[in-house]
């Protein structure tokens, strides 16, 4: 099973650029060119690429006017206009994906959304490929299904979701997340929707109708303001549907083969950041390893002294997921092995002391399979995170600290995981040691790893009549606290708008743009 990553180029380009400019200081190399959009979106694309190890990768970009413009006028008019200090950053994100093997995409006449529906229903036909799509835009939400799942990009994190975990939350199928916009509307496209209606209604009427056509066929048993509203505005929901769909038959003349990522050309690549003076960059730029594995087979033996072991995994739960097998690693030990031959040979590493890589994480899959594993262990991840190399539990995000990266099928970039831990396993116990953080390690950390897997192994009864009644709680709090920004702002805006945030306390408010205030803002923003 392969994955490809299907990333909104313009999303990641204007979170990037606003990121920093709703405090008026932009980002500039010494020729006085603007780079903090370029600067950003270039670090995300990194960041995708050492979290989610894509062999195929896609970044779509709009490219002008569409067809909805066509059929609705006023489609995107409440936007305000692209800074030009952002426009001028544009081309240089289309030339770094050039330079680092990243195919883009821009079709005249559709959006970024309608270029990745397409390649999403390319997955959806063909079941070789798993689709992740990358964006903030919850638009992008409808086209999540068995085998596309989303990451929904918030101001600090992200939360991942597949048809499951969405319709968890909002009760309904993502594919409603088009009968959800025809009725709440989205003031960022300027698609109108039913006037007074807002997300809570409608998904209370999709829950019991599922669908736009569902409530209106069962308008007579509506009653009040509610019904009154939705006959009022019938037309513009159903305009605001056809709006909000995305379309899934672009035109292109592309395959996945086109989209899997080609090597670095680094000559260009570094010639660029040069000119825009990115030297930190240059510096991050992951580190290749090449070294020689073979798949343990009968005739094999494993030589007997310390190795890294890291677990494979298709997909990211590991309570859940199959397991593909081990990459291991020692001076004399370079070998994949499959999972279905450990099953068969699961005393193979008896008497071996073991580095891994989240510890938690391989004794609990195992103890899923009815296989202990009670071996010496040490975690490099919780060793990380004593010395704050890392607060992510991903191992790619943790490796690029160092600049490495791992590019490859599921059983070389297994092998090449072992060899990073491997490698990192002296200089972080000398690291501990230095910082007297032995102790904590040995007699607080790990012990405490082995309760927290039998914790998850276990689990835990909840009372949900409690957790609904939390919820309600924590709501009307945040209602309060919002009353309460609103009544100090004047108006009503959405606070989790950087764009719009910045409008209220530096341009209405009159505040002064000092490294204090941005501390402010960072911390609402964290609200």
């Amino acid at each position: 099973m392969e994955k490809i990553i299907l990333v909104d180029g313009n999303n990641l380009l204007f979170r990037s650029y606003f990121a920093t400019a709703y405090t008026g200081n932009i980002m500039r190399n010494s020729k006085g060119f603007p780079t903090n959009a370029i600067y950003g979106f270039v670090n995300m694309i990194n960041k995708i690429i050492l979290e989610e190890e894509p062999t195929y990768m896609l970044v779509a970009f709009d490219k002008g006017k569409t067809f909805r413009h066509e059929e609705y006028a006023d489609y995107k008019g409440g936007r305000n206009a692209t800074p030009d200090d952002l426009k001028l950053q544009m081309p240089y994100a289309r030339e770094v994906l050039k330079y680092m093997g990243i195919k883009y995409f821009e079709i005249d006449n559709y959006e970024a959304d309608d270029i990745i529906g397409t390649f999403s229903e390319y997955c959806n036909k063909d079941k070789n490929y798993i689709g992740t799509i990358i964006s903030s835009d919850h638009d992008l939400l409808q086209l999540i299904s068995d085998d596309v799942n989303m990451k929904l990009l918030k101001q600090k994190d992200y939360i991942r979701y597949d048809k499951k975990s969405f319709y968890d939350e909002y009760g309904i199928e993502p594919i409603k997340v088009i009968d959800l916009k025809s009725l709440m509307g989205d003031a960022s496209d300027n698609i109108p929707g039913v006037k007074g209606i807002g997300e809570k209604t409608a998904l209370k009427l999709l829950q019991q109708y599922e669908s736009l056509d569902g409530i209106y066929n069962h308008l007579d048993e509506i009653s009040g303001k509610l019904r009154e509203k939705l006959e009022v505005d019938k037309d513009n929901a159903y305009m605001s549907y056809k709006l909000a769909t995305i379309y899934k038959e672009v035109p292109l003349d592309f395959s996945f083969e086109d989209t899997k990522i080609k090597d670095i050309d680094e000559e260009n690549l570094f010639k660029l950041y040069n000119e825009l003076e990115f030297k930190s960059l240059i510096k991050k730029q992951p580190k290749k390893v090449d070294v020689t594995y073979k798949v343990f087979e009968d005739e094999d033996k494993i030589y007997p002294e310390d190795i890294a072991l890291y677990m494979e995994i298709e997909g990211n739960n590991y309570h859940a997921s199959k397991i593909i097998g081990f990459g291991i690693y020692s001076p004399h030990n370079h070998y994949f092995i499959n999972f279905d031959y450990f099953v068969k040979h699961p005393k193979m590493f008896d008497g071996l002391k073991i580095i891994s890589y989240d510890v938690k994480r391989l004794i609990t899959a195992l103890k899923w399979e009815n296989i202990p594993l009670e071996n010496d262990l040490f975690d490099i991840l919780i060793a990380g995170f004593l010395l704050d190399y890392s607060d992510r539990d991903e191992i790619s995000y943790f490796a690029g600290n160092f600049g490495y990266e791992f590019k490859g099928s599921s059983l070389e970039t297994g092998f090449l995981k072992a060899k990073f831990i491997y490698d990192m396993k002296d200089n972080l116990y000398q690291k501990l040691e230095e910082n007297n953080l032995i102790d904590e390690y040995n007699n607080i950390e790990m012990p405490l790893t082995y309760v927290l897997s039998e914790m998850e192994f276990n689990g835990v009864n909840v009372n949900p009549d409690t957790l609904r009644e939390m919820d309600k709680e924590f709501s009307a709090e945040i209602k309060k606290v919002e009353k309460q920004i609103y009544d100090y702002a004047g108006e009503e805006f959405n606070i989790s708008s950087s764009i719009q945030l910045g409008n209220i306390l530096f341009e209405k408010l009159g505040l002064k743009h000092g490294k204090k205030i941005q501390e402010v803002i960072l911390h609402l923003l964290m609200f």
